[in-house]
């Protein structure tokens, strides 16, 4: 099963998107034996020239589904953009903000399983307050500056934000980024355990588990330096392995989608770039973004003056463990080259 994506320059009487997908629904039910399903359609731009996406789930060949919707159109341009075996993000007319900020249709907590279930992420405004930003905020900066100075004192050949390091307490690519992991027995961990994971535990509960039962929390701060670029887009954990319990449904994705494994709280990629689906995760300090853990992702560039942090707990089965995004060696204990 896959999912394909194919880009239509549809003529005036064509040009809703609704219209299109209805149309295709219709028309369009199977092909050489193989069903399909017609998902989702938007819109985005081709050299300047706006053209409808239209995705469905298949197991027909991409050529097979391209060459169907080119012979019931009228369109002189029918082109496949993209497939994958997962569905493919597509932007909603209306953008993804009426999808992911909570509405007060419903309680909280039914709303966040319900829109991370469907959009993969979503956006509480308001979780700490000013006063709390204030005190977190301080105990991070604390962090960064004792990670950093260990660097110096242990490290003293390495250009920090520009070097490459992989260590057990904090990692870099170079471009300034960095992603620090946090002492489950600190200041700021402290703060995690009193004053966030109280709010948010009936939000867990209802999506992936309860803590400390199911499920537990790596807690880290990802900060950026003025000057950081934008990151390139990625995802971590064993979902990208093929692990049966890290994402992939009983039947290989092909209806369903198996519920996460891991939930960040703090875009898809490349794909989802050029058909205009990405979202950047803006919000003010207090307000967290959560998301699913297989979600692709990126850090955006720093402009400011200032050191720009963020404090990430990642919330994950207990099976799970982090080994993507740091190393096994200490940056105190360097390992003993051997004689």
């Amino acid at each position: 099963m896959q999912c394909v994506v194919l880009g239509v320059k549809p003529v005036e009487s064509e040009r809703s998107e609704g219209e299109l997908l209805e149309k295709l629904s219709m028309l369009i039910q199977e092909i050489n034996g193989s069903t399909i399903t017609w998902i989702s359609s938007s819109t985005a731009h081709d050299e300047g020239k706006p053209s409808q996406l239209i995705s469905c789930l298949t197991e027909a060949s991409v050529d097979d589904v391209t060459a169907a919707v080119s012979g019931v159109i009228s369109s002189d341009c029918c082109e496949l953009w993209g497939s994958a075996p997962a569905i493919l993000p597509l932007r909603p007319s209306c953008g993804y903000d009426p999808h992911i900020f909570y509405d007060n249709a419903t309680t909280f907590e039914e709303w966040a399983g319900d829109t991370m279930k469907q959009w993969g992420m979503f956006v509480q405004n308001d979780l700490l307050s000013g006063n709390e930003v204030l005190q977190l905020r301080q105990t991070v900066l604390d962090e960064i500056t004792h990670a950093e100075s260990l660097l110096k004192m242990h490290r003293p050949d390495i250009s920090i934000g520009k070097d490459f390091i992989s260590f057990r307490e904090i990692a870099s690519r170079g471009n300034y980024r960095f992603d620090l992991l946090i002492a489950p027995i600190s200041t700021a961990s402290q703060f995690v355990y009193d004053v966030i994971n109280p709010r948010i535990h009936q939000v867990l509960k209802r999506i992936i588990g309860v803590i400390g039962v199911e499920i537990d929390c790596d807690i880290s701060v990802v900060f950026s330096k003025p000057g950081a670029q934008n990151q390139g887009w990625h995802a971590d954990g064993d979902h990208q392995k093929g692990a049966c319990d890290a994402g992939l449904a009983v039947d290989g994705w092909k209806t369903v989608l198996s519920d996460p494994y891991a939930l960040c709280l703090a875009g898809f990629g490349a794909f989802a770039e050029i058909a205009e689906a990405t979202w950047d995760g803006k919000c003010k300090a207090g307000s967290a973004i959560w998301y699913d853990y297989r979600l692709m992702h990126r850090g955006l560039r720093n402009q400011s003056s200032i050191l720009r942090p963020v404090l990430q707990l990642l919330f994950k089965r207990k099976w799970y463990e982090e080994k993507r995004n740091y190393g096994t060696e200490s940056i105190a204990h360097p390992k003993q080259t051997e004689t």
